[in-house]
């Protein structure tokens, strides 16, 4: 609507004159342009905890320009204009933990208000995708991913990329060139192997995230200079009593009393630890819910019961006690540091462990109010608290976290005051992301999208799966021609799940099998580096050398420290071992 002329918008150089066209100038000329405005809204400050009402935001360029009173809002000559209905605007939500398994996925953020992630296992797929994203070519969250995992050696998990203190400096002078945007460590690593990806990393201003190495405990963790925690699990096992297979809520105190002094930010994830119990005690009622009908397929299927992590427990009572102690000990401590003023930044492990993109995060809300934080402090966690974050991160990148003027245009516009009850933050009326609007109206026909797309994908997701299990290639190709045209490049399985899925074949004696489905999800996932491996080892299993080093070149390209394949490279061994379990 264009805004009423006034006397102000009649002034041309000192002379104000009655008719615009004697004096060359037009209404256009004394407005001011923007992008988007959105008026009408009562502005949620997260930092001082107040809502002020009567506001509207100028958007310009994907920043928040301004912020100004309704009655100012004629000043300007917006490309479009939002009417906010006098519902309350909060800055977009944020997940610091999530693992984006493809780009199918992404939209389930956007449904749920989400604006930004931090991608916790990182490869050249996830720099890809951030790229789309902020350039517009895809619709999604502003991504920030941390490199490929590393571990020590042996590593946890035979995917993950074992270091040492000789190799640390090139890996991560490696991944800091590729343009990850922060390390991430796991649980496995020796002080000197710690200290020196930690020092390394630092050297080139990265930070380093993850988990508490189980090899060296917390204290020589802290010590080592390790400042950003991914789980607030990973600060619990000290505290396990293997007989009660409980924790030991007395010692919550004195942890957070050392956390703080070491100036931790901690991911609680509590959420996570919560949802695990119903997975197990009602899997199918957890995955028949109206918000896992959004996820892809491919998701959806790791969460079930053949690839999921908590089923066929083989004793599910104990492991719900246990888990439940474990949450109750996560709950204590992070009130506990949230009282002591550390920064508590939240995740949700978003695509792993049946927690659900998107919509995970508004349980996590919920859950760090149950814990004792007031509704405004959990909503900073999401929000002021990861700018913060961010800062440590990227100190260039737009502030993050507030509707103030040289902010992030991401904001959600929702039906009622957060500061009184957190769940409000689920009703959304519209989302923007780094300045682009998305309705209510789009984001109901986003959800009907997602819906359909999954009940159209599942049953393709199942056969492949079924056919991977089977070791029935012909199965599982007939599965892949199946996608529908518009929803090519959807993955039927996530990388890692077809591994583990193959491994029966592996190691069970039929690596050229395993090696025909493993080829069959590379034309899914094109840039996995532990696929490719596992395809250079099922041709050498057939002695097809120089396939075998093809596959090799390939997942070094993508990994170059993905186990140790470097030795296959310069003088391929056929007749080594082929029992061996750790992904080297």
């Amino acid at each position: 609507m264009t805004p009423e002329i006034t006397s102000k918008a009649l002034h041309c150089g000192q002379v104000i004159l009655a008719i615009m066209f004697i004096a060359g100038c037009s209404a256009s000329d004394s407005l001011a342009p923007a992008d988007a405005i959105i008026h009408n809204v009562r502005i949620v400050d997260v930092a001082e905890g107040r809502v002020i009402a009567g506001k509207a935001i100028v958007v310009i360029d994907g920043i928040i320009s301004d912020v100004i009173n309704e009655d100012s809002i004629q000043k300007y000559e917006p490309n479009k204009t939002i009417d906010g209905d006098g519902y309350f605007l909060i800055p977009a939500l944020a997940d610091v933990h999530v693992h984006i398994q493809s780009r199918s996925e992404l939209q389930n953020f956007v449904r749920y208000g989400v604006g930004l992630v931090v991608n916790m296992s990182g490869g050249p797929q996830h720099l890809e995708m951030r790229k789309a994203v902020a350039s517009g070519d895809i619709l999604g969250p502003s991504i920030v991913s941390v490199g490929p995992t590393l571990d020590g050696d042996p590593p946890t998990n035979p995917l993950f990329t074992t270091i040492n203190p000789e190799n640390a400096d090139e890996v991560i002078d490696w991944i800091d060139r590729k343009g990850y945007d922060a390390v991430k460590v796991y649980q496995q690593m020796d002080a000197d192997t710690l200290g020196a990806a930690i020092l390394a990393a630092r050297t080139r201003g990265l930070i380093t995230t993850g988990h508490v190495s189980r090899e060296i405990g917390i204290e020589q963790t802290l010590n080592a200079g390790q400042r950003y925690i991914a789980h607030g699990e990973e600060l619990a096992f000290e505290s396990f009593d293997e007989t009660s297979r409980t924790y030991d809520m007395g010692a919550v105190s004195g942890l957070a009393d050392r956390l703080a002094e070491a100036g931790i930010t901690l991911t609680p994830m509590l959420a996570y630890l919560e949802n695990i119990p119903r997975q197990v005690g009602g899997l199918q009622t957890y995955l028949d819910s109206k918000e896992m009908r959004l996820v892809p397929a491919a998701m959806r299927m790791s969460f079930d019961q053949s690839q999921g992590w908590y089923a066929n427990r083989q004793d599910p009572n104990g492991f719900v006690d246990q888990i439940s102690s474990l949450a109750d000990f996560v709950k204590l401590l992070s009130a506990a540091l949230h009282e002591r003023g550390v920064p508590l930044v939240l995740g949700t492990d978003a695509g792993f462990g049946g927690a659900i993109p998107g919509y995970s995060v508004h349980e996590e809300l919920g859950a760090l109010v149950d814990a004792g934080l007031t509704e405004i402090a959990a909503l900073r966690t999401a929000t002021l608290e990861v700018g913060e974050y961010l800062k440590q991160i990227d100190p260039a990148r737009s502030p993050w976290g507030l509707v103030s003027p040289g902010y992030t245009a991401s904001v959600v516009l929702i039906g009622a005051n957060p500061i009184e009850d957190i769940a409000a933050t689920q009703d959304i009326r519209g989302v923007m992301i780094d300045g682009n609007w998305i309705d209510e109206d789009d984001l109901t026909g986003l959800e009907d999208a997602l819906s359909r797309r999954q009940q159209a994908m599942l049953p393709l997701a199942r056969a492949f799966e079924d056919a991977i299990v089977a070791g029935d290639p012909d199965s599982a190709g007939a599965a892949i021609e199946s996608i529908p045209a518009e929803m090519a490049g959807e993955p039927l399985i996530s990388a890692d799940n077809c591994i583990f899925l193959g491994y029966r074949h592996y190691y069970g004696g039929n690596r050229p099998l395993a090696g025909q489905l493993y080829e069959l999800c590379a034309t899914m996932q094109p840039n996995s580096s532990p696929l490719w491996i596992h395809i250079a080892r099922a041709y050498e299993s057939e002695r097809r050398t120089e396939a075998a080093l093809r596959a090799y070149r390939l997942a070094l390209v993508l990994n170059p420290w993905y186990g140790d394949p470097r030795s296959a490279i310069n003088g391929l061994n056929l007749d080594a071992p082929q029992g061996e379990t750790k992904g080297r």
